[in-house]
């Protein structure tokens, strides 16, 4: 499967969820010259570096908006705490600009894709945003390069910079005329003394100096009131300082009186609103950094109104932010610190903000959502938060809660389900990080170890998903026994692992097991029974095994008929196996029969353009063809080609394995102008969708070949042959049967022009070893597995 985003190469990409930038936002020292390395093009890499609450990020912000202002092209910010956040950032950003992504591609081939992709752009601006940058190994090989890219890093990490190759500008301090000036207007107070002494008890941090300005406006206290509160605040214990921080105590004071004041406010003019806002700040404290979407936070209260008027009234008083799409809240770093060494500081009080956070995670229902760009894009925000809580150590509690660990295990299936297998794999280090919190006898470690496992299937690691499969059923049946339901769930999965790597044997001892289980523990007519025999049935029928299969696959379907009825969309998918295996017995007229009742059926109860009614129409054509009916089955393949041109997409997989079929159809029928004709227009399609040495390229330049030959034109059909050949040898290896094939083909071409010392040749086995594929990656289609 390939996922490309819909807005596949847009004219102008606007990526990634940046702050706003803040009211009254004032001009740092070296803003000039950053402005000008990055709008001149004098400086491709330029890195601010400063402690937290100096304001990198608003003025990397400030940049980012002048850039879209002006119409740049593309304009990303990537939130750059840990690797796998950046190249997950990068693998989206690459379906944005419209580079294919083959399910099976790696995340990190994909993101060289994306880097190859803009050194040959053409030059125009674009902007590129690693924020909070924590490890700057972590960027390497991230870093775009064209003559038209500017990179930008915000840090706390003082390093060596200039000898890397970049432009090092410190964002420091205000001067203490910019704090006075910032402290006296915004609270409309002319008392000068009084700012100078709160800048100087601040360090003229500028975040320090925003907030006090903020906190005494809405407090309505004169500087030297507030001054005076500063001075006097009873702080029980000293708040400790980020690595690399250097500001004084008072700080912490400033930022922890605007919890302070903003709190007893809402809790004496609306109380309500105190219990939200509590819940918001627990909440935002522990999840990403990042920000969380703001419609997750309007499920904290079931008076949603009541949570917008107190998100508005927090972001008032400069303690929270908004990203600039308005699509994200943020606690600023320094104030989330802050807020979690006071009002985090024991247990209950922790364990109270786990459970918000875990309930706002837990939540998210992706299934509810209809719209599949609604349901990735949710997946998508997912992913994103158990990163940041597996990389923030401040975070990692939250696995405690066997919601999270719960609501994990459901991402790897939303995202496997949506094709998202290779995003889903960058929570493996999140998976690890639930086991060991919650403990090796915990039965909620076992859920995301099968989804995981899951997800190495859907990726091809079939080595992985088995090894990860064996030692969940062995945990499940420790820690659970052997009849709990999900310790038959753990078995089904490895027997769906061993199916898949061709272990067929091993597969259908333990489908076996799974269903006199489930028979014995749940019931002959519970729907995991009837789901544990037709995995046996299909394992028979994938072993020929149909003598077996097919007696099953009677009993399932007069099974599913009595419990759960003709009208329910079980009994399509039972039919629809049972004529299968009725064709692959050479029953062809009772699977007609089925096929035409299945199709009827589907198009009563899911209507006539559903995935499935779709399939149905297939396995009919599909029959028809068979048995030879062929202008049936054209009539079919063609209603069916139109149907997923128009609701999937033409670059859909199905849309290209439809017109497949309907040209091998029309060859059939002797049709080869036609057939030919959506050969070629599939060669293109593959070529470009999924690169010139995808297998499933390789397979339809032979398909293509093919018909060439059928219609007599051999000078066409032989350097089709010739190059499938060259690619496959090269590709998968001289031995690899798809190799033999092309071999096999390209001889019988030879022979049919009379070439026959040319074709003598190739029935001569391959000299030597496999040939080693080349691991450079030059040429970003190349693929290479794990």
């Amino acid at each position: 499967m390939t996922t490309r985003h819909p807005s596949a190469s847009p004219t102008r990409i606007r990526f990634g969820s940046r702050p706003m930038i803040a009211a009254g936002f004032v001009k740092r020292q070296g803003q000039d010259e950053l402005f000008d390395a990055v709008f001149t093009r004098a400086e491709p890499r330029t890195v601010l570096t400063g402690m937290r609450g100096s304001g990198k990020t608003q003025l990397a912000a400030a940049v980012a908006a002048r850039c879209e202002e002006e119409g740049w092209p593309l304009v990303a910010w990537i939130h750059a705490a840990s690797r796998k956040q950046i190249i997950a950032d990068l693998y989206e950003l690459a379906l944005r600009t419209g580079i294919d992504a083959p399910n099976s591609i790696p995340l990190e081939v994909i993101v060289r894709r994306l880097m190859y992709h803009l050194r040959s752009a053409d030059g125009s601006n674009s902007l590129f945003v690693f924020d909070n940058v924590e490890n700057p190994n972590d960027l390497r090989d991230l870093i775009p390069e064209s003559t038209g890219v500017r990179t930008l890093i915000t840090t706390t990490r003082h390093l060596d910079w200039d000898d890397l190759g970049w432009l090092r500008l410190t964002v420091g301090a205000f001067d203490r005329e910019q704090s006075i000036t910032l402290l006296c207007e915004r609270t409309v107070d002319t008392h000068r003394e009084a700012a100078d002494r709160i800048a100087d008890a601040l360090g003229d941090l500028p975040v320090a100096i925003a907030q006090a300005a903020a906190t005494a406006k809405q407090g309505g206290y004169t500087l030297s009131g507030y001054l005076d509160r500063l001075s006097h605040h009873p702080l029980e214990s000293s708040i400790s300082r980020l690595e690399g921080a250097n500001y004084p105590d008072a700080v912490g004071i400033t930022l922890l009186m605007a919890y302070e004041q903003a709190l007893e406010q809402l809790r004496t003019k609306h109380p309500q609103q105190e219990r939200i806002a509590v819940s918001l700040l627990d909440t935002l404290s522990l999840l990403a950094a990042s920000g969380v979407p703001t419609h997750w936070l309007l499920r904290l209260d079931s008076d949603s109104d009541a949570v917008r008027d107190t998100l508005s009234f927090l972001k008032s008083v400069a303690i929270l932010q908004e990203s600039s799409d308005g699509n994200k809240t943020i606690i600023p770093r320094l104030q989330g610190h802050v807020y979690r060494e006071t009002y985090l500081n024991d247990q209950k009080k922790l364990g109270e903000a786990r459970t918000f956070a875990a309930s706002v995670l837990s939540g998210i229902d992706v299934d509810r959502l209809e719209n599949v760009e609604q349901r990735r894009q949710e997946t998508h925000h997912l992913i994103e938060q158990l990163l940041s809580v597996t990389s923030q150590d401040y975070s990692h509690s939250l696995f405690s809660e066997p919601h999270v660990s719960l609501k994990l295990a459901e991402t790897l299936q939303y995202a496997t389900s949506l094709g998202m297998s290779q995003m889903a794999l960058t929570l493996t280090d999140s998976v690890t990080q639930a086991c060991d919190t919650l403990g090796p006898h915990h039965p909620c470690i076992l859920s995301p170890r099968n989804e995981l496992a899951r997800v190495y299937r859907a990726s091809g690691r079939l080595d992985k998903a088995i090894a990860l499969d064996k030692q969940t059923l062995e945990d499940s049946t420790r820690i659970l026994g052997p009849d709990h339901p999900s310790t038959f769930t753990s078995r089904s999965t490895l027997a769906g692992a061993y199916r898949a790597s061709g272990r067929l044997d091993e597969a259908i001892t333990l489908y076996e097991q799974v269903f006199t289980g489930r028979s014995r523990v749940l019931g002959p007519d519970h729907r995991s029974t009837l789901t544990s025999r037709d995995d046996l049935a299909v394992a028979y029928r994938d072993a020929g095994r149909l003598d077996e299969a097919i007696p099953l696959y009677e009993r399932i379907f007069d099974d599913v008929m009595r419990v759960l009825g003709p009208d329910d969309p079980g009994i399509l998918a039972s039919r629809l196996n049972l004529a299968d295996a009725y064709r692959d017995a050479g029953r062809l007229d009772e699977a007609i029969t089925l096929d035409k009742q299945n199709l009827e059926d589907s198009i009563r109860i899911l209507g006539p353009h559903h995935p499935r009614t779709l399939a149905s129409r297939h396995n009919l054509a599909g029959t028809y063809r068979e048995v030879g009916r062929l202008d049936e089955a054209i009539s079919l393949f063609e209603q069916n080609l139109d149907d997923f041109t128009r609701i999937l997409g033409p670059d859909h997989p199905e849309t290209l394995a439809s017109r497949h079929n309907l040209a091998g159809t029309y060859q059939d029928a002797g049709r080869l102008n036609e057939a030919i004709s959506l050969f070629e227009q599939n060669l293109d399609d593959f070529t470009r969708i999924l690169g010139p040495h995808h297998p499933d390229t390789f397979t339809s330049r032979s398909t293509l070949a093919g018909a060439y030959r059928a219609s007599g034109s051999l000078h066409d059909a032989i350097p089709l042959y010739e190059q499938t050949l060259d690619d496959s040898t090269r590709i998968l290896g001289p031995h690899h049967p798809r190799t033999l094939t092309s071999r096999n083909n390209l001889a019988s071409a030879y022979r049919a022009a009379g070439r026959f010392e040319d074709a003598e040749k190739l029935f001569e086995p391959p000299s030597g070893s496999e040939h080693e594929q080349d691991g450079t990656e030059d040429n970003p289609n190349q693929e290479t597995g794990n």
